[in-house]
């Protein structure tokens, strides 16, 4: 995520913190135990820290907790518990995140984090799917992912985009953010992490690198990396740069947009 003081935060998973980094490269741990706080009875993998993260319309940041099963904030002093359950049972470990400006938060739910990357339906939910919280209200908004990944909103945040990064289920869908009703498919495309530009193109985290796609589904231009992308987001004065975490890499292309 892109902080208007100047920096971005990435997640680093296996080291369990969030981490600030600036343009010039300059990189600092800003928050510990950022996804696991040691306090969850639960089989886990490795992948047990923070993934996505959000900024809300005030700069409060929501993180997505593999480790702890839940979704926190932190107000830049304090990392509290948000949306911890669902149907009495702990999420499985939530992954990508965007809030809206009405306050709504959605987020994906696979099991990464959960040892072998499997399903635990006795301690955790018994499906994956993508959430919405609104109104201190959860509603699922989908299962038809086994392992549901990126979200994000449409510019207007009219349209809400979920995607997967599987092969074996291989399509980008577009639903109503406000009814959460389901709207099309929009694409045969696998991503991690997607975006959104300012006209409405969506930007995909993909194994070829990060694939650009118009609201038809039609692709555009793609850009090659060094390593596979994971998720990726807009950022600078302008928000015209893009910072690609990617495996080991964090990659920072300016002046993508005009």
């Amino acid at each position: 995520m892109w902080n208007n003081e100047g920096y971005y935060l990435f997640s680093d998973i296996p080291r369990n913190c969030i981490v600030q980094v600036k343009e010039n490269g300059e990189k600092k741990d800003i928050i510990s135990n950022s996804g696991f706080t040691n306090n969850r009875s639960i089989e886990l993998s490795e992948q047990r820290g923070s993934n996505g993260l959000a900024y809300d319309k005030n700069g409060l940041l929501f993180i997505c907790q593999h480790g702890n099963g839940a979704i926190a904030t932190w107000n830049g002093n304090e990392l509290k518990p948000f949306c911890t359950h669902y149907n009495s049972k702990p999420f499985n470990s939530p992954n990508d995140i965007v809030v809206a400006k009405d306050g709504s938060v959605f987020f994906s739910d696979p099991p990464y984090g959960l040892k072998d990357q499997k399903m635990q339906p006795e301690k955790a939910q018994p499906i994956a799917g993508f959430y919405c919280w609104r109104n201190d209200e959860i509603k699922l908004i989908t299962d038809q992912y086994l392992y549901p990944n990126g979200v994000c909103l449409s510019p207007d945040e009219k349209s809400l985009y979920t995607c997967s990064n599987k092969p074996f289920e291989k399509f980008v869908l577009e639903f109503d953010a406000a009814t959460l009703a389901y709207k099309r498919k929009l694409a045969d495309e696998n991503s991690d992490g997607l975006k959104c530009d300012k006209w409405g193109n969506l930007w995909l985290c993909t194994k070829e690198g990060i694939v650009i796609i118009n609201t038809e589904g039609e692709r555009l231009a793609k850009i090659e990396l060094e390593t596979i992308p994971a998720n990726a987001c807009w950022g600078g004065d302008a928000q015209k740069h893009l910072l690609v975490t990617a495996r080991n890499n964090i990659f920072l292309i300016k002046d993508l947009l005009l």
